[in-house]
């Protein structure tokens, strides 16, 4: 296991291959709890929907992964909800 080094900033970088094996990408969110001395890093389920960039720099709300497949049909459903 490599070894993961404090910056002076208090960032950790976590080696690439743990995280292609985690899914972690920029972005990602990760809990730290306190275990017995011991510093957990969990990643979050990603059960939350999250605000990104677009490539015209618009924001856009990205789904999580398992969030079910929407048609278009279910989108006008849910905003014919709103007032």
């Amino acid at each position: 296991m490599p070894a993961i080094v404090l910056s002076s900033k208090g960032q950790l970088v976590i080696p690439l291959e743990i995280r292609r094996r985690l899914g972690l990408d920029s972005g990602s969110r990760l809990s730290c709890e306190l275990d017995n001395g011991r510093i957990l890093l969990v990643p979050e389920t990603g059960k939350q929907a999250r605000l990104k960039r677009g490539r015209d720099g618009m924001p856009v709300l990205v789904a999580p992964k398992s969030a079910p497949r929407m048609s278009v049909e279910a989108v006008k459903a849910a905003l014919a909800e709103f007032p």
